[in-house]
């Protein structure tokens, strides 16, 4: 797990070189879990990570924006259009959205750097965001807010990886009071998730989701669930067990010997036709009788 605080190696780089061109471009992040930054005028206009909820994730989970009036955004939301639709709609105000949309950014960045960065690069080809900043991220502030909250994560007593390390409640969690925000996390500690995939279902914040985890382990309230092990591989078995495999294999020819005798009537012929008198039998075809 990175926690160090310190800058996320080449993003810095390639933000600073982005920032410098006008047109809009995306740099794609590889690594674990990677994403996109997206960018315009200068600007960052979206940050798109799988390990952190987007601004339109946070959106629908908080309430904001209902599934009905989500449904009748689907063609906006296709066109690149869904900002100016929510706000034309009243949805959502100016300042509010900008901020949904910064806080979902660096969220994005912060899974990033937490997590681990194997280079930047700039993606030739990549779908423009769903929701962007309205009136855009600087460059400086994100990588800052990136900084702070890997500092603010390496401070706690047990700072937990927010894409790797997966939480389950113990005993102790079950016999606390703890306030709703807690229980809605702790609905989810079964071992199988992390700080990540607990925030995309409950559509929060990552960073909030993982700061409050970590606090949870340092009280004894969530612990990191051991991996589970890998399945074992099984021999692929045989297509017929060895004693049906003999079974079935012709049987050795026999060798070849005499001729069986020939025994007189064993045949049951004389048994179907009767047999010809003795003198019928011997007489030439002249003598028999027309």
């Amino acid at each position: 797990m990175r926690v160090t605080g310190e800058e996320p190696t080449g993003l810095a780089t390639a933000l600073a070189l982005a920032a410098g061109d006008p047109r809009p471009c995306a740099l794609a992040v590889a690594g674990d879990p990677g994403g996109v930054v997206h960018l315009s005028g200068g600007a960052v206009t979206a940050v798109l990570s799988p390990g952190a909820p987007d601004a339109v994730r946070v959106l629908l989970a908080s309430g904001r924006v209902s599934e009905h009036d989500w449904s009748t955004l689907q063609h906006p939301a296709a066109t690149g259009r869904l900002g100016p639709e929510l706000l034309s709609r009243a949805l959502v105000g100016p300042q509010e959205l900008q901020v949904v949309c910064m806080m979902a950014a660096a969220d994005a960045a912060f899974a990033m750097a937490a997590g681990r960065i194997e280079g930047c690069t700039p993606a030739a080809t990549c779908p423009s965001p769903a929701l962007a900043a309205p009136q855009g991220i600087a460059p400086d502030w994100l990588l800052q807010e990136t900084e702070r909250r890997l500092a603010a994560l390496a401070s706690l007593r047990t700072p937990l990886s927010p894409g790797t390390d997966r939480v389950r409640a113990t005993p102790a969690a079950r016999t606390s009071e703890l306030p709703g925000a807690r229980r809605d996390i702790l609905r989810y500690a079964d071992g199988r998730l992390s700080a990540g995939g607990i925030a995309l279902l409950l559509g929060r914040g990552l960073f909030a989701v993982t700061i409050e985890l970590s606090r949870m382990a340092g009280e004894g309230l969530v612990e990191v669930a051991a991996p589970e092990p890998a399945p074992q591989p099984h021999p692929c078995p045989q297509p017929y067990p060895q004693e049906r495999a003999v079974a079935d294999q012709p049987p050795p020819p026999r060798a070849l010997g005499r001729l069986p005798l020939r025994r007189r009537g064993a045949s049951g012929i004389n048994d179907v036709l009767p047999l010809r008198p003795l003198a019928a039998r011997h007489a030439r075809p002249a003598d028999r009788a027309p």
